[in-house]
């Protein structure tokens, strides 16, 4: 099992190991790709190959995305089909993203897959997002760790998401609540 296997799957990895290294050299690929891709012109040619570098030749079907991006580990997120991401997202994807189709991300949302143990703040703790299809995430949302979204959840602007949000749900707040609940589209 590789490192980026050992991270999706929740097993502690010490980021001073010799283990670690793979994750610190796609680190580095990926930071530069994202400097391309944030000071490219967008819809340009330099845009299009400054894309695919971060992506590592991957384009993901209809994946819109508005820079400036953070996006540290872009082989750690899976893409489902016309997912669109607003400007100045952040992912700390390193323990595994997957974004489900028509999914709408507003301005500034951040999704952290990382954590550190208490005790040995070297040693990373990764849990996956998962989030389902039709969900819209609100400006200046965070979706924590090991959070799962049901498909056609709203999740408000500000709101911190620290545990599950149901299929059909709108939640916000800090630490997110259920707002109410939506009717499941036929």
């Amino acid at each position: 099992m590789d490192v980026f296997e050992k991270l999706r799957n929740g097993d502690p990895v010490d980021m001073k190991s010799a283990e670690y290294r793979p994750a610190v050299e796609e680190l580095h690929r990926a930071n530069k790709a994202l400097f391309h891709l944030n000071h490219a012109e967008p819809q340009t040619e330099g845009w299009s190959r400054a894309f695919r570098e971060l992506f590592d030749g991957q384009q993901p079907e209809g994946l819109g995305l508005f820079t400036p991006a953070q996006i540290d580990f872009p082989k750690q997120i899976t893409f489902g089909k016309h997912v669109f991401i607003n400007h100045n997202f952040t992912a700390m994807s390193i323990g595994g993203i997957k974004l489900g189709d028509n999914v709408q991300i507003g301005p500034h949302v951040t999704i952290v897959t990382t954590n550190h143990d208490f005790k040995n703040r070297n040693e990373l703790r990764c849990r996956e997002v998962i989030v389902g299809n039709n969900v819209w995430i609100g400006a200046g949302a965070s979706i924590m760790p090991g959070v799962h979204i049901g498909d056609n959840a709203v999740i408000a602007g500000g709101a911190v998401v620290t545990q599950n949000v149901p299929a059909a749900a709108v939640v916000g707040g800090n630490p997110a609540k259920i707002i109410r609940q939506l009717e499941q589209p036929k």
